[in-house]
């Protein structure tokens, strides 16, 4: 069967970053599983395995417009200490979550001195390209409630409902 919108496509991949060094992998056993058409996982993606089918195999780069984004230095902010919970041993590196627009933003501090810290919300992998090895490993139509929730089903729930009828 050929990858089209509303398709369930089953990938394993590896994405290394331009150092070699791996960035995420299905090598654990756990296959990627998404609905062709979705954006749940990025368009280039998408676009790569479309109108293919189980077995093939790709290598390709995902630039960075087209996985995390170029980086924005507007991301980029200093803010005094005194906003800071004091009693904290605030360090280059740590990570949190700050609230913006109702959202929470993740943030990782990349400096600090005794007056000011600077934290950037730009993500890890902004602004670098990601190399892609992605074999296709399974394709299927979508069923109903996976149409409608959006969501793939693991297959023994589907089995499951099927054969409670």
């Amino acid at each position: 069967m050929k990858i089209y919108n509303d398709s369930v496509v089953t990938i394993e991949y590896k994405m290394v970053n331009d150092k070699a060094e791996v960035i995420d992998t299905t090598d654990n056993g756990d296959a990627l599983q998404f609905i062709q058409g979705r954006a749940s996982v990025f368009p280039a993606i998408e676009n790569k395995v479309a109108g293919h089918s189980s077995g093939e195999r790709f290598t390709f780069t995902l630039e960075a417009k087209d996985s995390f984004g170029e980086r924005d230095e507007a991301k980029v902010n200093t803010i005094p200490k005194s906003q800071f919970n004091s009693e904290q041993d605030i360090r280059v590196g740590m990570r949190f979550y700050t609230e913006k627009n109702s959202h929470d933003l993740p943030v990782i501090i990349t400096a600090v001195n005794d007056e000011e810290i600077t934290v950037d919300a730009n993500h890890p992998l902004a602004g670098k390209s990601i190399n892609v090895d992605l074999v296709i490993v399974d394709v299927r139509a979508a069923t109903q409630q996976e149409l409608e929730s959006g969501e793939v089903e693991r297959d023994e729930d589907i089995f499951n409902r099927e054969n409670s009828k």
